[in-house]
């Protein structure tokens, strides 16, 4: 009987780490685009003259801002901001970065600075928590490489078969974990824990398994599913 291990999710654990860093990558093109873009805006002090509320068609609400400013001597009166925030309000002087070719063309400091941040920080977040169970992974495929071309073989009888409670499919447990213990070895009182398999393997209680074993690090260990008698 062939039996598969189980990839344990791990394939969706490689898209979050794509996924970040991609983000991660937008959010440095952004800020980049932003600082060479930037240098055709020009900071100045802006007044909130108005603030509208009007609501689309899926009822969400959406605000208009307008603002007062002057630029090279010329006064722009009503000019729609195209941003807002929660901390607007009527009267309010805040910092605007106008196009100096087209003075009515706005961008809001806080954006330029915020969305870069937020895209390298969502990026950043999904990798390390995508990193850390990849690492362990793939650390233990590394080790399992060694065991099996340079351990030693250890016989061992199966003592149990347990639900893989670390792994579920729409909250369903879905994998089975089987632990041994050496046959030969009375003296040593130790159990080994195979990688997670489906439960639609059906394993005996009291079967012979071969294990792997390091001969200088008896730690590292590889229980082979194929292997039962």
């Amino acid at each position: 009987m062939q039996i598969k291990e189980s990839s344990g999710g791990h394939y969706i654990l490689w898209v979050f780490v794509v996924v970040g860093v991609l983000l991660m990558s937008v959010g440095i093109a952004v800020a980049i685009s932003f600082g060479i873009d930037s240098q055709n805006y020009e900071k100045v002090q802006a007044t909130i003259v108005d603030i509208t509320t009007s609501k689309d068609s899926d009822g969400d609400t959406n605000y208009h801002v307008e603002v007062d400013y002057e630029y090279n001597g010329i006064k722009y009166t009503n000019i729609p901001t195209n941003f807002w925030d929660i901390s607007m309000y009527e009267g309010q002087i805040i910092d605007i970065y106008i196009n100096r070719d087209s003075p009515t063309q706005m961008r809001s400091g806080t954006i330029m600075i915020i969305l870069p941040c937020v895209l390298f920080g969502m990026g950043l977040i999904m990798t390390l928590i995508a990193s850390f169970p990849l690492h362990k992974w793939l650390k233990s495929k590394r080790i399992t490489k060694h065991v099996r071309k340079n351990g030693e073989v250890v016989f061992c009888k199966i003592t149990d078969v347990i639900p893989d409670t670390s792994y579920r499919v729409n909250g369903r447990i879905v994998n089975n974990i089987l632990e041994c213990e050496p046959l030969n070895e009375p003296q040593i009182v130790v159990t080994y824990t195979s990688p997670p398999f489906n439960q639609k393997y059906p394993i005996e209680i009291g079967k012979t398994i071969k294990v792997y074993r390091d001969r200088d690090n008896p730690e590292n260990y590889y229980v082979d599913l194929n292997s039962i008698e």
